[in-house]
């Protein structure tokens, strides 16, 4: 890893170069200016007063109806809101509304189609949102913004050489937090994290001190310090969050996290119920499950577990698509099990190239008593070298229900050494009794 200083350079001279290179490049092709309206329709954009904002919106539109950048505007806040307190079900069906009156008004407005295109996404309708952004870039070929939104679907898509491509044009008109955020996650699935953290490093020195993308950043770096095995670094990113943005819940749920790995069980669920009350996270419902467990606490463990399933039963009642989650939660958990392979046979159908479809119809194979045909699928699933320890776990045990001890104990190998730990204490318990199961030489 380059030191601070060096990275820093980095940062400036790529900023420097690539704003240079672009004020040459768009005067030399001189592109069609972008349509007026609410300029705050940008990556990087925050309302400072969200509540505030959105009563000063919809008073606007009382008075007047047909103000439609009020309205985008609305929208925009809402999903702002939505993301800030984790009550989507609440904000994101009135933004979804307030878009599609904004549309009705004008069909080919620009930011409104823009709003909407990232709502797809959120929404899971991931082809809706690559055919929008699409339209939207041929308009605007200069407009860094729709390019994020199609990386971002056609890696939902499972179409990730295409998403290089466009993340990489993307930085290439405007080198911002938000392109570099998206390098940063395609080289983490190629299975590049040192690239991926000085790339999200990148995007955590390009954003601007307190603001919320800013704080999403340094919580992805964390994770990612926290995934390689480095709780101290993860902890220092997560506190220093919470310098800037003291009610960001997330990073509270980072600290339990840390407290977890570290063996402090009281610590971690202490800081995931405050930070579950924060706001309604389901990362921190289902580590707040681990750490029940650990403590022997069924009672409680099962309860935040019904949280989590509680939780993707809303999101799918709003609107999102979200089969191939609750599939994944279901066989986790032992619900319905024959029920999940329709479901995930469906997404997998949806987008073949999808890593995490193809793991999820894979582990619903395997439960359903068909281990040799998850094989293929599992196999598909890490076929980018990502090394991530769930996978590798999934697939010990999908090798040694298909007959195939050597490989299943292979990949048990390279899930511990991936640190599974991390990501489930309890994973990596079955992890290492599996393992000892399959090779006698292997020490508990």
């Amino acid at each position: 890893m380059k030191s601070p200083i060096h990275t820093a350079l980095l940062i400036t001279l790529l900023a420097a170069i690539g704003f240079a290179g672009y004020a040459l490049w768009t005067a030399w092709h001189n592109p069609t200016p972008l349509p007026e309206g609410p300029r705050q329709v940008l990556p990087a954009s925050e309302f400072i007063n969200a509540e505030a904002s959105i009563e000063y919106y919809r008073e606007t539109l009382r008075r007047d109806e047909s103000d439609i950048e009020s309205r985008v505007s609305l929208a925009q806040v809402l999903l702002q809101q939505a993301r800030a307190t984790g009550r989507e079900t609440e904000y994101v069906p009135q933004a979804e509304e307030t878009l599609a009156e904004a549309l009705r008004q004008d069909p080919q407005h620009y930011h409104a189609r823009l709003m909407q295109a990232s709502l797809l996404n959120k929404l899971h309708r991931f082809e809706d949102a690559r055919d929008l952004a699409e339209e939207l870039i041929e308009e605007y070929p200069y407009h860094a913004f729709p390019y994020g939104i199609l990386t971002d679907a056609l890696v939902e898509l499972g179409e990730y050489n295409e998403a290089v491509t466009v993340a990489d044009s993307m930085n290439a008109i405007k080198p911002s937090i938000a392109s570099y955020a998206r390098i940063a996650y395609l080289r983490e699935l190629h299975g590049d994290s040192n690239g991926a953290i000085e790339a999200m490093q990148l995007a955590a020195d390009a954003g601007a001190y307190g603001q919320a993308d800013r704080a999403w950043v340094l919580y992805q770096l964390a994770n990612l310090y926290l995934a390689d095995a480095k709780p101290d670094t993860a902890a220092i990113l997560f506190k220093g969050i919470l310098e800037e943005r003291p009610d960001y819940a997330r990073a509270v749920a980072g600290l339990g996290h840390v407290a977890l790995v570290e063996g402090n069980t009281d610590e971690a669920i202490r800081r995931l119920e405050t930070a579950y009350g924060m706001a309604p996270l389901g990362e921190a419902q289902e580590l707040l499950a681990e750490a029940y467990a650990l403590k022997g606490d069924e009672q409680r463990a099962n309860a935040a577990l019904e949280n989590v399933r509680q939780e993707l039963a809303e999101a799918r009642a709003m609107g999102e698509i979200v089969e191939m989650e609750e599939a994944d939660f279901m066989l986790d958990n032992g619900i319905e099990v024959a029920r999940t392979l329709a479901m995930a046979e469906r997404q997998v159908e949806r987008r073949p190239g999808h890593l995490h479809a193809n793991e999820t119809y894979a582990w619903a194979l395997h439960h359903n008593g068909r281990s040799t045909e998850a094989v293929r699928y599992i196999e598909r699933a890490m076929r980018l070298g990502t090394g991530d320890a769930m996978v590798h776990f999934r697939a010990g045990v999908i090798y040694d229900g298909a007959g195939d001890t050597a490989e299943a104990a292979r990949h048990l190998r390279l899930a511990l050494d991936s640190h599974l730990h991390i990501e489930s204490p309890t994973a990596a318990a079955e992890a290492r009794e599996r393992l000892a199961a399959l090779d006698p030489s292997f020490i508990l």
